[in-house]
């Protein structure tokens, strides 16, 4: 199911007095910062080795292909912890924090403090792979897993999430179970697009029954150098109150929301 996106979406950043909702223990477990350059970088097999050993030893793992999950396909490393995945796309690369293992979210800042690693460490290889690139496009991507037990446990609870329209085609006979929708909203002033995906997911046991919240964020680079991470913490802010707008109180309140 995919709503068409309206020519104004009506979203807009909030002022600095409205607060933000903060989660002692959010179903998040996966968080990315990417951006993609004007010309395809041409890492070769070994620019990614260099790349490997100028992030140091805390990444000893070796590339994979992956092409699975929210962020573009290509080549991903993981860290020794497992928590921090880097991902080299055709054009760019995603740095994103995994939380499959229950560890705790370290905060937006961390995150981007590793994606400015990677992007340093990426400008030092010679030529048209190194200084030569422009970043044209940033994107933010948040993945969240909300298991079958927490704040649902049939569809008919799913409406936890603000979007859900209960059994939308019940008349006919319709069964929710593995569900899939997305909405397309354009950003206010043009800053960019948001991207809301819902999935419902039966796994393989009991316990992996779960329903997906994605929330996807992008937008144009200016020229200004700064553009790329003002469009950044742009997403980032975009996504964290989306999210809070999304969902119940009682879903809320499950996961411990605070105000900061």
């Amino acid at each position: 199911m995919s709503t068409p996106a309206p020519v104004r979406s009506g979203f807009r950043m909030a002022g600095p007095d409205v607060p933000v909702a903060i989660y002692a223990h959010p179903p998040l477990v996966e968080s990315w910062l990417g951006v993609e350059f004007s010309e395809p970088t041409g890492l070769s097999v070994a620019d990614s080795a260099k790349l490997r050993t100028a992030l140091g030893p805390e990444w000893p793992g070796a590339w994979k292909p992956v092409s699975q999950g929210i962020a573009p396909p290509g080549l991903q490393l993981t860290n020794g912890m497992g928590d921090r995945a880097l991902r080299l796309t055709a054009r760019g690369f995603m740095f994103g924090w995994l939380g499959y293992s229950g560890e705790r979210y370290p905060q937006y800042e961390s995150v981007r403090d590793g994606f400015v690693t990677v992007l340093d460490a990426v400008r030092k290889f010679p030529g048209e792979t190194g200084a030569g690139i422009v970043p044209q496009t940033w994107s933010v991507c948040y993945v969240n897993r909300v298991p079958r037990g927490t704040v649902w446990c049939t569809p008919g609870e799913w409406t936890f999430f603000n979007l859900w329209q209960p059994g939308p085609l019940a008349g006919l006979g319709v069964d929710p179970i593995g569900s899939r929708a997305r909405w397309d909203f354009p950003l206010d002033a043009e800053r960019g697009n948001l991207t809301i995906e819902f999935q419902h997911s039966l796994g393989k046991s009991d316990d992996a029954e779960a329903v997906w919240l994605s929330l996807s964020a992008s937008g144009a680079v200016e020229q200004a150098e700064t553009s790329l991470f003002d469009g950044l913490d742009f997403g980032r802010e975009v996504i964290v109150r989306g999210f809070n707008e999304l969902v119940s109180t009682d879903a809320k309140t499950y996961w411990g929301v605070r105000i900061r």
